[in-house]
């Protein structure tokens, strides 16, 4: 068992305790373009596995499970963001996504390897950028009291189980709703797909580092990079 909790607990150490800034699209533009023009965007950025390198857009969407809309809105807004940093016009930005595998971004002409996440709830979608390494991204909107338990036992590990159960009823729904993101994200960032716990997935995720985002009242979302 303390073989187990260590692993988990990994997890957590490498978690920042500060929330990541996400830019709401379009009313950050003017301050992205700033950025760009003193030599500090998403792709003229130093170093690598820095937080620093990491750039989240949101995207007010129909309050709506119905995601079509959602996510046209929100590859407009990339495109446009890419465009900003790569100095094209944002027709020239490449969106692919096939059935079963994740939204991704071609930059043939420009050499530039970009990591891309994207999570939707209904009202809001959020997009990670990360320069030349993988991310993932998610968000949920925070339930109010519900059973909990059975999803935690199965997916999140025996730790993350005791962590929620040891707060007050109710703080359960956020603290329940940070380890779902917190895994959600990572899944991303390696690139696999939602299974249950275990021992060796908990290893797996314990590569990549953790940071909350800053989003609106009642919604909890992580992004995860390695």
């Amino acid at each position: 068992m303390q073989g187990l909790e260590s692993l988990q607990g990994l997890l957590r150490f490498k978690s920042h305790e500060k929330a990541l800034a996400v830019h709401p699209w379009p009313a950050s533009r003017a301050l992205l373009a700033a950025k760009v023009g003193n030599g500090s965007g998403l792709l003229r950025l130093a170093g690598s596995g820095a937080a620093a390198e990491l750039l989240v857009i949101s995207v007010v969407t129909p309050d709506s499970t119905l995601r079509d809309t959602a996510r046209a809105q929100l590859r407009g807004a990339l495109r446009e963001v890419l465009s900003l940093q790569l100095g094209c016009v944002p027709e020239s930005i490449v969106l692919k996504s096939m059935p079963g595998q994740v939204l991704h971004v071609e930059l043939p002409d420009y050499g530039h390897n970009i990591g891309l996440s994207v999570s939707h709830e209904a009202g809001l979608s959020v997009a990670a950028l990360r320069r030349n390494g993988p991310v993932g991204v998610d968000i949920l909107r925070i339930a109010p009291a519900f059973d909990w338990q059975a999803v935690a036992r199965d997916y999140l590990g025996p730790q993350a189980v005791r962590r929620i159960a040891s707060l007050p009823e109710p703080e359960q729904p956020l603290a329940f709703a940070r380890e779902w993101t917190r895994l959600e994200a990572g899944l991303k960032c390696l690139g696999i797909g939602l299974q249950e716990w275990s021992p060796a997935l908990a290893q797996r995720l314990a590569r990549c580092q953790l940071m909350a985002l800053d989003l609106p009242s009642g919604l909890c979302g992580m992004v995860a990079w390695r």
